[in-house]
C-alpha cells in the first residue's frame, strides 16, 4: 500500500505538519463558505498546493491532483454544454414519482411545514451551508485521503469522476427540470428560493478570486440524478472502507445534504434516490476493478508443494 513518505527528521514531525496543513485547508474552506465565495475545484487545488509545499510534497501533489482536477473541470465544462444539445426537458416524471411514493411533493410539504421567510431558523442556515459545500467536502476529504494514503486517494478520485461523468451522460439523455424551476413555470405549487434569502445573511466580502470554473456555463436542468446526493454518499463509502467508525460519524452529513437539497427546492426525492444508486454502482465497480488490478499485479498463485514424504506410496 503506497503512502506518502515523510521528508522530515521524524515521523511525529511529519504528522504534525500534515495535521497543520489539514487545519489550514479547513479554515480556508470555512472562510470561503461563510463569505459567500463559491469554492471551486481549481481554487481548492491552488490553496491545497500551498499546503503540499509546506510539507515538502508539492511535486507529488501536483502529479496526483492535477489530472483529477483537470478531468473534473472537464466534466463541468461539458455539463454546461448540455442545454445546447438537449432541448426536450422532462418535467412530470419526477413530480409523478414523488407523488406516487408520498402522495405529495416533499419539497412543497417541507417548505410549508418549516420555512418562515419572516423568521429564519437554524436549520435554514444549516441546509444552505450543506448545499454550498458541494465542492468543498469531497475535495477536503480527498486531501485528507491523500495525506494518509495515495492509493486510497486515487480510488476516491476515480469514484468522484466516475459518478460525475455517468451523471453527465444521463443529463444528455434525460434533462430534468428541478423543483424551483417547475414552480416558476407553475407546474407545482409555489416554493421559495430559500438559498438566496439565507445567503444574504452571510458575511459580505470584497474578495474576488479568479477561477476557471467561472468561465463555464451552467446547466439548470441537471436534476436527475442529484450529484448533491451522489457525492456525499461516495465520500461515506470511502470513509467507511477506510475506517468504519469515521464512516458512521459521516452519516448525519449525508442525510443532512439529502434533506437540504429537497427542502431548498433543488431536487426531487427521486433525484436523490437515483443519485444514491449511481454512487453505489460506481463504488462497487471501482472496488471490483481495484481487486482485479491488485490480483493481476500479484500474479498467479504459486502451487502448493507437497512434502516429499507424502508422495511416497505406503508399502
Amino acid at each position: 500500500m503506497t503512502v506518502i513518505k515523510p521528508r522530515f527528521k521524524s515521523l511525529d514531525t511529519y504528522k504534525l505538519s500534515a495535521v497543520l496543513t489539514l487545519v489550514y485547508m479547513l479554515i480556508i474552506c470555512a472562510y470561503m463558505i461563510s463569505h459567500r465565495i463559491w469554492f471551486s475545484p481549481d481554487q481548492f487545488f491552488v490553496f491545497a498546493l500551498v499546503g503540499a509545499v509546506f510539507i515538502g510534497r508539492a511535486q507529488v501533489f501536483f502529479r496526483d491532483w492535477f489530472p483529477f482536477i483537470l478531468f473534473y473541470l472537464g466534466y463541468e465544462f461539458l455539463r454546461g454544454l448540455v442545454p445546447d444539445f438537449s432541448k426536450n426537458v422532462h418535467i412530470f416524471p419526477m413530480i409523478n414519482m414523488d407523488k406516487f411514493i408520498f402522495g405529495f411533493i416533499p419539497t412543497v410539504k417541507f417548505q410549508s411545514l418549516f420555512y418562515n421567510p419572516q423568521h429564519l431558523q437554524w436549520y435554514d442556515y444549516v441546509a444552505v451551508t450543506l448545499y454550498i459545500c458541494h465542492f468543498v467536502t469531497p475535495m477536503a476529504v480527498g486531501y485528507f485521503f491523500w495525506l494518509k494514503n495515495r492509493v486510497l486517494f486515487k480510488r476516491f478520485s476515480l469514484g468522484i469522476l466516475g459518478v460525475s461523468y455517468a451523471s453527465f451522460i444521463t443529463y444528455i439523455i434525460f434533462p430534468a427540470m428541478p423543483p424551483w424551476m417547475a414552480s416558476n413555470f407553475g407546474y407545482i405549487p409555489p416554493i421559495k428560493e430559500v438559498t438566496g434569502v439565507v445567503m444574504a445573511h452571510f458575511f459580505n466580502t470584497s474578495v474576488s478570486l479568479p477561477s476557471v470554473y467561472s468561465l463555464f456555463g451552467g446547466n439548470p436542468v441537471a436534476a436527475m440524478p442529484s450529484l448533491h446526493a451522489a457525492l456525499p454518499l461516495m465520500v461515506f463509502y470511502f470513509l467507511w472502507s477506510w475506517n468504519k467508525k469515521v464512516g458512521l460519524l459521516f452519516i448525519p452529513y449525508v442525510l443532512g445534504v439529502w434533506f437540504a437539497v429537497i427542502y431548498l427546492g433543488e431536487h426531487y426525492f427521486i433525484d436523490v434516490v437515483m443519485g444514491a444508486v449511481y454512487s453505489t454502482v460506481v463504488f462497487l465497480v471501482i472496488n471490483k476493478l481495484s481487486a482485479w488490478a491488485e490480483a493481476k499485479k500479484a500474479g498467479p498463485a504459486r502451487p502448493t508443494i507437497e512434502p516429499a514424504a507424502a508422495l511416497v506410496e505406503e508399502g
